[in-house]
C-alpha cells in the first residue's frame, strides 16, 4: 500500500506534463476508492433498506458497476463518462463545480469531496481511455462507506491494495 501511495504522490508532483496510458492507472485500486466513498452511497444498484423498502439509485445513475458508469446518463441524456474525453464527462464535471452550485456532487456534507489530485487522476484516466481492467462491479457497494465528516487532505489520493 505504501508503494502505491508513494507512486501516486510522485505522479501528483509530476503534474500535467506526465503522459499516462490507460494501463498505468488501475481503476479498482486508484479510481474506484474515491468514487465509492464520494458517490456510491446515493448511486448504488437498487437495494432493500432496513425497513424492507426498495431503494433506487439517485437519478438512475449507478456508479458501483462498470456497466452503470458507462451507461448512466445525465439530465441532458448524455453519457456521464465519455472515454477519451474528460471535458465531455459530466461525472468529472460535477465535481469541479463550486460547492454552492446545486449541480455540484457530491453535495457538501453528504460525502467526502474529491481532492484536486483525485480529480486530476480521474481526468487522466478518462483521457487515457477509461480502462476498467478486470473490474466489472463492486460485490458489496453498500459496505465500507463510513465517513467521519472530515474532508481529506488537499493533495491526497486514497487507494485499495
Amino acid at each position: 500500500m505504501q508503494k502505491s501511495k508513494l507512486f501516486l504522490a510522485l505522479l501528483y508532483l509530476a503534474g500535467p506534463g506526465i503522459s499516462l496510458k490507460a494501463e498505468d492507472i488501475d481503476f479498482a485500486t486508484q479510481i474506484y476508492p474515491f468514487v465509492k466513498s464520494g458517490c456510491v452511497t446515493c448511486h448504488s444498484p437498487p437495494y432493500e433498506d432496513e425497513r424492507g423498502r426498495t431503494r433506487k439509485p439517485r437519478a438512475d445513475i449507478v456508479l458501483a458497476t462498470k456497466e452503470g458508469i458507462l451507461n448512466s446518463v445525465d439530465e441532458n441524456d448524455e453519457n456521464i463518462l465519455v472515454p477519451g474525453k474528460p471535458d465531455e464527462s459530466s461525472m468529472l464535471g460535477v465535481t469541479k463545480l463550486p460547492l454552492s452550485d446545486d449541480m455540484h456532487f457530491p453535495p457538501e456534507g453528504r460525502a467526502p469531496q474529491w481532492t484536486d489530485a483525485e480529480k486530476d487522476l480521474f481526468a487522466k484516466w478518462i483521457a487515457a481511455g477509461a480502462d476498467f481492467g478486470d473490474w466489472t462491479e463492486d460485490p458489496a457497494p453498500r459496505e465500507g462507506i463510513e465517513w467521519d465528516g472530515k474532508e481529506k487532505a488537499a493533495g491526497t489520493l486514497e487507494t485499495f491494495d
